[in-house]
C-alpha cells in the first residue's frame, strides 16, 4: 500500500507540474494593446493631435527600445484649454530592466534634479500608493514637477521594492510570465503644480484601471 501511495503521489506531482507548465498569461500584452488602452482625456486635459497612432503623441527613439527591451512604450502629451501640458508615458515590461532608473534617465536627457523623494498618492482603485517624486530643470528654464510609479504582479511599490516584487512573483508563479508597468507623469509647462500633477496622475490610473479591468 505504501509503495502504491508513493506512485500515486508521484503521478499527481507530475500532472500538477505539467498543468502549470501549460499555463499561459491571462492576456498577451503587446505594444499595440498598450497604446490602444491609453486615455484621450482626463479632467480638462485632452490628447494632443495624434501623429503615430490612435492614442499616442510621439514615439521613443530606437535606442530606448534597444536599451530597455520593453514589451511596449506608449507616449502622450495632454493639454488643457489654458495651454498647460502634461507628458504621460506608460511602459510595459517583463522585468525592472525595462523601466530603468529614472534619475539616470533624466540626467541623460539634460535635466538637473533639484529635489527628489517619495510621495504617497491617493487613488480610488488601489488606495494609497508610492510615487517617486522629482523636481527637474533644464538650463534656462523654470523647474518642472515629475513623478514615476511602478506596478508589478504584486501591486504598486517603490522602484527598489519593485525589483524584489518581480523576484517574488517568479518564485510564487514560476510558470507564469511576469509583466509589470511603469507610469511617468511630467508637467511639461511650469504652471502645472504639484497637487495638479498628483490629481491628474491618480485620475489617469483610476480610469486606466477601469477601462482595462485592472490589467493596467
Amino acid at each position: 500500500m505504501k509503495k502504491m501511495a508513493l506512485i500515486v503521489c508521484g503521478l499527481l506531482a507530475v500532472m500538477a507540474v505539467g498543468k502549470e507548465v501549460g499555463k499561459k498569461p491571462q492576456r498577451e500584452i503587446k505594444e499595440s494593446w498598450v497604446e490602444e488602452k491609453m486615455l484621450t482625456e482626463v479632467d480638462d486635459f485632452q490628447l494632443l493631435p495624434k501623429e503615430f497612432g490612435s492614442k499616442i503623441s510621439y514615439k521613443m527613439s530606437e535606442d530606448s527600445y534597444k536599451v530597455l527591451n520593453p514589451i511596449g512604450i506608449a507616449c502622450q502629451v495632454m493639454e488643457d484649454d489654458a495651454g498647460r501640458r502634461i507628458d504621460v508615458v506608460v511602459i510595459s515590461g517583463r522585468s525592472m530592466e525595462a523601466f530603468h532608473d529614472q534619475q539616470i534617465c533624466f540626467r541623460a536627457q539634460g535635466w538637473d534634479l533639484l529635489d527628489q523623494g517619495e510621495r504617497k498618492i491617493d487613488t480610488k482603485s488601489y488606495g494609497q500608493i508610492p510615487a517617486a517624486w522629482m523636481k527637474i530643470q533644464q538650463r534656462g528654464q523654470l523647474p518642472r514637477n515629475a513623478m514615476y510609479l511602478f506596478r508589478t504582479g504584486e501591486g504598486f511599490s517603490s522602484y527598489g521594492q519593485a525589483k524584489w516584487d518581480f523576484l517574488l512573483g517568479n518564485v510564487k508563479r514560476p510558470f507564469q510570465e511576469q509583466i509589470g508597468f511603469s507610469y511617468r507623469f511630467i508637467g511639461l509647462t511650469p504652471d502645472v503644480t504639484e497637487d495638479e500633477l498628483v490629481k491628474f496622475g491618480a485620475e489617469y490610473l483610476d480610469k486606466l484601471n477601469d477601462s482595462t479591468k485592472g490589467v493596467m
